[in-house]
């Protein structure tokens, strides 16, 4: 080995990749190296240089999920404690009846009276298990005291679940749930003690009357301002609309589609709409909690087995939203969830729907499953690309089940203009996240991070929904 580097020191056109005799090249051959495969052998494989190499471990772990910069509506809601489980809360819709305020020289006006009704919400139970076995708390972590980093993963992932069940919870669906903000808009929009009697005469009429607007297609700054209109003609001052990531880049994309540019002006590439400037002013607040659910699972998370689907029919039915340019055959698919999580899908079932029908299956199925998934695929292309279009609430295994009445459209989003107040929305809970040690029982430590609350909305009208928004054309 001496020998080779001695030649090519002293001789300038010896690189040492030459010719060289066998004995040199065994020489070389004995020099200490890492193998090419060292990052996937087993400690116990490794030889040579390799077995002398120590492993470098980034100390800063690599998050490749969502954190909590991405809560948007936790972040901004109102909190308030309450003492009870039971919050009971009292909702004033009149000023007083709606009379003439003239009156003759020398008369008294009219006497009127406020209109107080009593109303009551209950706080339900959220919560997550963590789980450290005792050795993990001995040893030299890499990314800090394994306790503390689940304590915060567990953190996150509970607001994050309970960030999505704000918007889409609902009690009739699944009783321990509690009715998220758009079921409680949906609920008591049309109810006397939460609407207001004063401009009796000057709102809409019927279905225009609502404070859910059902788009049915692409969301754009018409429906912006139509959010915003109807938002303050039922007195509401909202601050914020929560919609899909993808339904605002599609949304600020069309808005800035027709741009015009002067020679020589510096540009940024994107156009993002961070509010609108309208009857009101509300910010836009993209999350990707909003974002739709789309596709079934292809990998099941429930250990249980999927549901048996028999007996499609399509009878008539006055809340049908079925017209005649959605008749055809459908295929769908459900899936269940159960506490342990969801299942696979069914097999799929097909079935012909006329203008004016809904959707009955027979759903079977083994446990006790908290409610199902159903999945539908677009007129006439049963077979394939199933989105997903609510949850339903299931009575026991072998029963009718209504799955369908086309009110939202596969795949399709809701955006969320809301009005932040102590009198309109907020959150009600009996304290902030507490985190509940557990008996010891083996060599792991274990604890319960809770959180007892409900949102509230207290003025459903003063809130607004869109409803079925794409983020392509319709």
């Amino acid at each position: 080995m001496s020998n080779i580097i001695d030649q090519v020191a002293q001789d300038p056109s010896m690189t040492g990749f030459g010719t060289h005799s066998a004995a040199q090249i065994e020489a070389l051959q004995k020099a200490l190296s890492i193998s090419q495969n060292y990052g996937t052998t087993a400690p116990g494989s490794l030889t040579g240089g390799s077995a002398l190499a120590v492993e470098d471990l980034d100390r800063t772990l690599k998050l490749v999920t969502h954190g909590l910069e991405h809560l948007k509506l936790w972040k901004d809601i109102i909190k308030e404690k309450v003492p009870q489980t039971v919050h009971e809360y009292n909702v004033q819709n009149s000023y007083g009846q709606e009379v003439s305020p003239f009156f003759a020289m020398g008369g008294n006006p009219t006497s009127t009276d406020a209109n107080y009704d009593r109303e009551v919400i209950q706080v339900k139970y959220l919560g997550t298990q963590g789980q450290v076995q005792h050795n993990l708390t001995l040893i030299q972590a890499a990314h800090g005291p394994v306790i503390a980093r689940e304590v915060k993963n567990k953190t996150i992932e509970l607001l994050a679940r309970n960030e999505r069940a704000m918007f889409d919870a609902d009690s009739a669906i699944n009783s321990l749930e509690y009715d998220g903000i758009f079921k409680q808009v949906q609920s008591k929009e049309q109810q006397s003690q939460y609407k207001s009697t004063a401009f009796a005469g000057y709102e809409s009429a019927g279905a225009d009357d609502s404070v859910i607007l059902d788009i049915r297609g692409q969301f754009d700054d018409i429906v912006a301002e139509r959010m915003a209109l109807k938002n303050v003609n039922s007195f509401g001052m909202a601050m914020d609309c929560y919609l899909g990531t993808d339904v605002h880049s599609k949304f600020s994309r069309d808005f800035y589609n027709k741009q015009r540019t002067l020679p020589g002006e510096t540009l940024t590439s994107g156009n993002r709409v961070k509010e609108h400037t309208g009857t009101i002013d509300y910010r836009f607040k993209p999350s990707l909690f909003n974002r739709p659910r789309k596709a079934p699972l292809a990998v099941a998370v429930s250990a249980s087995a999927a549901p048996t689907l028999a007996n499609f029919a399509s009878p008539s039915d006055a809340a049908s939203q079925f017209g005649s340019a959605d008749a055809g055959t459908y295929g769908y698919k459900i899936s269940l969830v159960y506490s342990d999580g969801e299942t696979l899908p069914s097999a799929e079932i097909t079935g012909a729907v006329s203008a004016g029908d809904r959707v009955d299956i027979d759903v079977s199925y083994s446990g006790s499953p908290l409610y199902a998934n159903v999945f539908r695929s677009g007129v006439n292309a049963a077979g394939s690309a199933w989105e997903f279009i609510g949850r339903v609430a299931l009575v026991s295994s072998g029963s009718t089940v209504h799955v369908d009445y086309n009110a939202q459209l596969p795949g399709t989003a809701r955006a969320y203009l809301l009005m932040h107040d102590s009198d309109a929305l907020c959150w009600k809970q009996l304290g902030s996240m507490i985190k509940y040690d557990l008996a010891v029982t083996d060599t792991s430590y274990k604890w319960l991070q809770l959180l007892y609350g409900t949102p509230l909305v207290t003025a459903a009208r003063k809130q607004t929904i869109s409803v079925n928004l794409t983020s392509t054309n319709a």
